[in-house]
C-alpha cells in the first residue's frame, strides 16, 4: 500500500441517472424506469460493481489491518440528491435535464457541440440542476455529495480511532 495509512475509494453513481446514459439507451418501455425517470437496468449495474469493489475493499482491509480502506458511497450520496432535490432548491421538472446543452428534448441532450462552445446554450440558473452536460454535475450537485460523503467519512474514521 506504498506507506499509506488511510485511504478512501470511491464508488460508482447511478449511472443510469446521467443524460447521456438515459438519451443513448432510451426506450420506450415505462417499466424500465424508475421513479425519478432513470434505467433500472443500467443502475442494477452500477450497484453490482459497488457490491463487488466493497467486497474487494473488505479483503483489502484484512490484507493490510493497519490500514484505514474507507467506501466513498456516491450511489447513495446520488439518490439522496435525487430525493431531496426539490429542498435543495433544485427544480424537480430538470433532475434529469441538463444545464448545459440544447433545449428541448427530454434531457436538453448536447448536439455536435460541447459546452464552451458558444453556440451551445446553457441555462440561466445551473443551481436549478444536477446535470451540466450529461456526464458531469453542475457545481451546486458536487457540492451536495460532496458534503454527504465527507460527513460519512468522518462518522466512520470516528469509529476506527
Amino acid at each position: 500500500m506504498a506507506g499509506a495509512l488511510r485511504i478512501v475509494v470511491p464508488g460508482n453513481f447511478p449511472i443510469g441517472c446521467f443524460p447521456f446514459i438515459l438519451n443513448v439507451l432510451r426506450t420506450n418501455d415505462t417499466s424500465a424506469y424508475d421513479r425519478f425517470g432513470c434505467l433500472i437496468s443500467v443502475n442494477n449495474l452500477a450497484i453490482l460493481q459497488n457490491n463487488d469493489l466493497q467486497g474487494a475493499l473488505d479483503s483489502l482491509g484484512r490484507e493490510f489491518p493497519n490500514v484505514v480502506i474507507l467506501y466513498a458511497d456516491y450511489y447513495n450520496a446520488f439518490q439522496s440528491l435525487l430525493q431531496d432535490a426539490t429542498v435543495l432548491g433544485i427544480d424537480s421538472r430538470n433532475l434529469l435535464k441538463v444545464c448545459c446543452g440544447v433545449e428541448g428534448g427530454q434531457y436538453n441532450p448536447l448536439g455536435p457541440d460541447f459546452c464552451g462552445n458558444p453556440s451551445v446554450p446553457v441555462c440561466s440558473n445551473p443551481n436549478r440542476y444536477i446535470h451540466w452536460d450529461g456526464i458531469h454535475l453542475t457545481q451546486k450537485a458536487y457540492g451536495r455529495i460532496a458534503t454527504i460523503i465527507i460527513e460519512d467519512i468522518i462518522l466512520r474514521i470516528k469509529c476506527f480511532q
